[in-house]
């Protein structure tokens, strides 16, 4: 094994070759995730493949790694799949593309989380087996950004996962947070009120508007959104913003001027936070559906995710990146999926600010720092 290639050329080479796979979630992770198992099982790693066909009839595959012996130690998570990226728009490269300019790395994927994976990757190069006393672990789930459902299989069948749970392995996932520490982060919630009626040309007369039902609810529910957004029930001021950001959307099916459409639904999402229980308001939604004889559906749930900031493990994370206090984010990782590893934290290079726009960058800078700091993580958690 090669540890004295310099990580900063390494890691932005690595970037640049998963920036290169067109893994959006729709489609099969299948390409990348090969790529990704035969680095690690390069590195000395073993390698535990989990498989699914998701609902578009397409592969998703999952790895989970372990290297060393001795259980425990700790581990990298990331997801391979990313954003759509039909809208991209930078005028010098293609979303696959991936290019440096100005000492940024442009590419779908390359904040989010491709340019993290090359750093753990490029870590794990520069530390020698023979040096670890305790495991290093790669966790790399399908599907992250629709609903996590590899995570969710890792949790499920991933025989190394039980053995991290039952030797309390630290874990870090690797999101773009600028190489911050991060204790908690809020989850999600999504619920569909739906009301239905019959479709016709509106010239006939014949058909039954579904919006005719479900508008009468959508004052109680605009209220209740107000209100929960106010209540301090609702409220965690160790985030920002401190509210559940309730989030209400309307959809009609079919969609035109000339059709009595025959679905309307109200679409709410609320981004759940620990400590705040937001069970009274599912329960009122459920209350103002039934009252106007509306159907409800409750979409798979994201739970929120958050440790102690005062953790050991944060403390000594903290220290290996120079920071003084761990932070909150607004945004959901896979740990929501994985917090039966009781260690967790997230840290990552770039911004998410970066992530998910059409110009979607990571500044090499980040890399680099990156690369240095998961390599001190893992040799102190494993060496």
């Amino acid at each position: 094994m090669n540890t004295t290639r310099s990580s900063t050329g390494r890691a932005e080479e690595l970037a640049k070759r998963l920036v290169a796979y067109p893994s959006v979630s729709e489609k099969s992770n299948a390409d990348i995730s090969e790529f990704v198992g035969e680095a690690l099982v390069r590195l000395g790693f073993e390698i535990e493949t989990l498989t699914y066909i998701d609902e578009e009839k397409e592969k998703k595959v999952s790895l989970v790694a372990k290297r060393g012996i001795q259980p425990g130690g700790i581990a990298y998570s990331a997801h391979t799949d990313v954003v759509p990226a039909e809208d991209w728009g930078t005028g010098f490269n293609g979303p696959f593309e991936p290019i440096i300019r100005d000492g940024k790395l442009y590419g779908r994927g390359a904040c989010d989380m491709k340019g993290s994976l090359a750093c753990a990757l490029a870590a794990a190069e520069k530390i020698s087996q023979t040096d670890q006393r305790r495991s290093i672990y790669f966790l790399i789930s399908a599907d992250e950004e629709i609903g996590m459902q590899g995570a969710r299989l890792i949790d499920r069948e991933s025989r190394i996962f039980e053995e991290m749970v039952a030797h309390e392995t630290v874990g870090i996932v690797g999101e773009p947070t600028e190489l911050e520490v991060v204790h908690a982060h809020k989850g999600g919630e999504g619920i569909v009120v739906r009301a239905k009626g019959v479709s016709a040309h509106t010239s006939t007369g014949q058909g039954m508007n579904a919006n005719d039902r479900l508008i009468p609810a959508l004052s109680e529910l605009l209220l209740l959104g107000q209100a929960s957004e106010q209540h301090p029930a609702y409220r965690n001021a160790g985030f920002e913003p401190a509210t559940l950001s309730w989030n209400m959307i309307l959809v009609n099916e079919p969609q035109a001027v000339n059709v009595t459409p025959s679905l309307a639904e109200a679409r709410i999402f609320m981004r759940t936070m620990p400590e705040v229980d937001h069970g009274p308001l599912l329960e009122r939604i459920r209350e103002i559906a039934w009252k106007h004889g509306l159907e409800i559906e409750r979409k798979q749930e994201t739970p929120p995710w958050g440790v102690d900031a005062g953790s050991d493990w944060i403390r000594d994370m903290l220290q290996i990146t120079g920071q003084k206090e761990s932070k909150t984010v607004c945004y959901a990782t896979d740990a929501a999926v994985l917090q039966r590893l009781k260690k967790l934290m997230i840290c990552g290079p770039g911004s998410i600010e970066q992530a998910h726009r059409n110009d979607e960058w990571i500044a090499l800078d980040q890399l680099n720092r990156g690369t240095d700091i998961y390599e001190r993580a893992f040799r102190h958690w494993a060496c």
